[in-house]
């Protein structure tokens, strides 16, 4: 049975509140700079789950979200998350038919390039680069992607219901 619309943008909203939480969840100082982007792993999840409901518009709003939350330059991940969902979905008719470990794969090269996009807005504004920093999270990122994929898609996909399964 396919999901309907409103269970679909449901989810993406209960999802997207959850990775805003984890994005901002108070860290020490050496795990923080390892802290995977939430967020950004979760649009790339509802862009591979349902590409036709989500799309560069969640993308940018899931980026202001955080940019809100996090208390940022408002509009600095939004068009980062913006052009990463690009990226993603110009490679959309492909992508289904790579593995979970193959997508870990591209996972960490977008999250790599969305880094880098941010620190270099960031570079606009301070005149201070750590490289390590845009390495970290997207390592971390592709490593709990197939975990991340696997979590979701048990709490999100339908049951069958077991009177469905009685009547058969």
């Amino acid at each position: 049975m396919p999901e309907s619309n409103q269970t679909t943008y449901l989810w993406s909203v209960v999802t997207l509140l959850l990775a805003l939480l984890l994005q901002i969840l108070p860290l020490s100082e050496p795990l923080v700079y390892w802290r995977p982007q939430f967020v950004l792993l979760l649009v790339f999840y509802w862009l591979f789950r349902s590409p036709f409901k989500h799309g560069i518009a969640f993308a940018w709003l899931a980026g202001l979200s955080l940019d809100i939350f996090i208390g940022e330059l408002f509009g600095r991940h939004a068009v980062v998350f913006a052009l990463s969902a690009y990226l993603l979905q110009l490679l959309q008719q492909r992508l289904h038919h790579f593995r979970v470990i193959h997508q870990a794969v591209l996972v960490l090269v977008l999250v790599l390039t969305s880094q880098l996009l941010l620190h270099s807005i960031t570079l606009l504004l301070r005149a201070n680069w750590q490289g390590d920093l845009v390495v970290m999270p997207a390592v971390t990122s592709a490593v709990i992607w197939p975990l991340l994929v696997w979590l979701l898609n048990r709490l999100i996909a339908p049951q069958p219901s077991q009177n469905m399964s009685a009547n058969h």
